[in-house]
């Protein structure tokens, strides 16, 4: 069997005169979901905490899209995200709520 090394995948670039705010991925919308099962079936609190801790370190990538476009999805790395959320004093737990990005952005 020969294996194939897989090209890297490509990542779009924030423009600075845009506000964006971050979008759910699929995987996240299914880490969450596995996450709630495992704590509901009794396997118990360490092993979702171990899945937590799983998912914060492998993911390196993440949906953006701008204010008001929401069809129109960006894939950056999360570095740049964190980055360009620090400089524009958006909120952790606000990131993924368009209008208070946006309110966050031209407060700041």
């Amino acid at each position: 069997m020969k294996l194939h090394k897989l090209e890297p995948v490509k990542t779009d670039r924030l423009d600075t005169n845009t506000i964006y705010y971050r979008r759910w991925t699929k995987f996240e919308k299914v880490f969450s979901i596995v996450g709630l099962l495992i704590l509901f079936t009794g396997v118990g609190i360490v092993s979702d905490i171990i899945v937590v801790a799983m998912y914060l370190y492998c993911i390196d990538k993440v949906d953006v899209s701008p204010v008001g476009q929401p069809k129109k999805r960006l894939l950056i790395k999360k570095s740049e995200w964190d980055q360009y959320r620090r400089d524009h004093g958006i909120d952790y737990w606000h990131q993924h709520q368009p209008a208070k990005v946006k309110a966050m952005v031209l407060n700041h």
